[in-house]
């Protein structure tokens, strides 16, 4: 499973074409830099606290995400790439963690400020990421998992773009 997964992170980031206005990625350029997120487990009223940084690759083909935990006894590390399949019109994510997991995403993209990643059919139990822009280019990240037929917040982060007023 995981080489299988390894090989379609591969095929689907190949390309060298200049992220340019009329491309599928247009609506990602603010996402681009360093975010400061600070949050909570909804379940256990934990907090956490972490870093993301958005950078585009593959020229402009690909969105790469760092995702790093920093809060005391912070174990939790990711690196995600997103990209965009013309043939489907959806975007995929592939997700590596610290943990070992390998997570396979899908979206349609942005729509009324929200992008909302679903986790492939084989994951169980189902999983989404919804990213979600506010005011003052703020954004709101929700992991949610999928218990008894809904869907739960398993995090929520509320996260800053650093070098902008808030």
């Amino acid at each position: 499973m995981r080489l299988k997964s390894l090989l379609w992170i591969a095929c689907f980031l190949s390309g060298n074409v200049m992220a340019t206005a009329d491309d599928p990625f247009r609506d990602f350029t603010d996402l681009t830099g360093h975010w400061t997120c600070h949050g909570v487990f909804p379940a256990s009223g934990k907090t956490i606290d972490s870093t993301i940084r958005f950078d585009f690759d593959l020229n402009g083909k690909a969105l790469i995400k760092h995702h790093d935990d920093t809060s005391p006894s912070a174990t939790y590390h990711a690196l995600e790439a997103w990209g965009y399949d013309a043939k489907n019109g959806r975007y995929n994510a592939a997700i590596l963690d610290s943990f070992g997991g390998a997570r396979l995403f899908s979206s349609d993209g942005w729509k009324d400020g929200r992008l909302v990643w679903r986790s492939a059919p084989e994951i169980k139990p189902a999983q989404r990421f919804t990213y979600i822009r506010e005011p003052k280019k703020g954004l709101r990240i929700d992991w949610e998992v999928e218990r008894e037929g809904n869907f739960v917040v398993g995090d929520t982060l509320q996260c800053s773009l650093e070098g902008t007023d808030q």
